[in-house]
């Protein structure tokens, strides 16, 4: 049995509409504050951008094209993971009515990375500038001062925990070991000696202490980066001497290339020298440090925003990872709004920083 059913297959095989409790429930959904969420995005303008359109080979996909996009805004509008999202979409008709399914209540979807893979199928077709186009001309009609634009930019934090140095050696340590580990017993030979164990115990004991002396943590640096050299040595040296019996994915060698730079950066700032591009995430090596100056976080870690807010929308301008000066990007911002709503700026407001040459 299907464990979901597309509203839009489902409708015709309704034999008697006046029995049936799911029109109440719809009607409901229309007066709820998800209802007149989801009739201000014009998803099928969306999906056809995005390129998302039905498999014509295969099992097709549980959530219909529109249905992908409304999720990740679900996700977005209630804040939970992807597993607690799941688990309300089985319980609530008026999130699968959000979503454009029907989820039979006896045989629930229990596959919660559903939500992973259709982001991560997302975020390979996104394009902002022509998504954000869209949107400005649906709401057009709806807004009515485009000539007064406000622009600020913003950090949207990525979910990792707070980076140190100490930190990302281990994490690199312990990874590099277990994968020698495998490997050497799917080849059925020794494990060679290392310090791990003894590196394991100094990393606990460290990070259980709640006040850490400069001497104590230098000592640790130094230990874990020696010990992580050799653990990728040895890797290295045991997959070329064992190649036609090993066949190691590109991920494995995406990470372990993403290891091997944390070692070169944090050699660089343990003899004192200063390093750009700073790993602080191995799983999401793309993150970088924002000094924001601000009094509560002065840094903070995800991706820097330039936005422009038109009738009180906000659209994005620019965005990156790395570090920018949003104080040159006054006739940037400018463009951008007269470009989405073919209208001429005669006012404008933003910080101190923006006023510049």
């Amino acid at each position: 049995m299907r464990k979901i059913q597309k509203l839009s297959d489902l409708h015709p095989t309704i034999g008697f509409t006046e029995f049936d409790i799911f029109t109440s429930y719809h009607q409901s959904f229309l007066e709820s504050e998800l209802g007149k969420i989801h009739g201000l995005f014009p998803f099928e303008e969306l999906s056809k951008s995005l390129g998302l359109k039905e498999c014509s080979l295969g099992r097709s996909s549980y959530f219909p094209p529109q249905g992908k996009i409304t999720l990740m805004l679900l996700k977005s509008y209630t804040s939970l993971s992807d597993k607690d999202l799941i688990a309300q979409l089985n319980a609530n008709i008026h999130y699968q009515l959000f979503c454009g399914v029907r989820i039979n209540p006896l045989n629930p979807l229990t596959n919660f990375k559903i939500v992973s893979e259709i982001r991560c199928e997302i975020g390979s077709k996104l394009e902002i500038d022509s998504l954000q186009q869209i949107l400005a001309s649906h709401w057009k009609p709806y807004m009515e001062n485009f000539t007064v634009l406000m622009t600020d930019a913003t950090c949207y934090e990525s979910a990792i925990r707070f980076p140190t140095d100490v930190k990302i050696l281990w994490e690199g340590v312990d990874w590099v070991y277990h994968q020698l580990k495998v490997i050497v017993k799917s080849l059925r030979g020794r494990m060679p000696r290392t310090k791990y164990d003894k590196q394991n115990l100094k990393y606990h004991v460290y990070s259980k202490k709640r006040k850490r002396t400069v001497s104590e943590t230098r000592v640790l640096k130094r230990s874990l980066l020696h010990l992580l050299g050799k653990l990728i040595a040895l890797l290295e040296e045991t997959i070329d001497n064992n190649r036609s019996r090993l066949q190691m994915s590109s991920r494995f060698y995406k990470r372990l290339s993403v290891i091997r730079k944390v070692l070169s950066q944090q050699s660089t700032r343990f003899k004192g020298g200063e390093v750009k591009g700073l790993i602080v995430s191995i799983d999401k090596d793309y993150i970088r440090p924002i000094v924001r100056g601000k009094e509560t976080r002065r840094v903070e870690f995800g991706v820097k925003v330039n936005t422009v807010q038109v009738d009180g929308i906000n659209f994005i301008e620019h965005l990156s990872f790395d570090a920018f000066n949003e104080g040159i990007r006054i006739p940037q911002c400018i463009n951008k709004q007269q470009i989405l709503f073919r209208k001429q700026v005669t006012h404008l407001a933003a910080d101190r920083i923006y006023a510049t040459n």
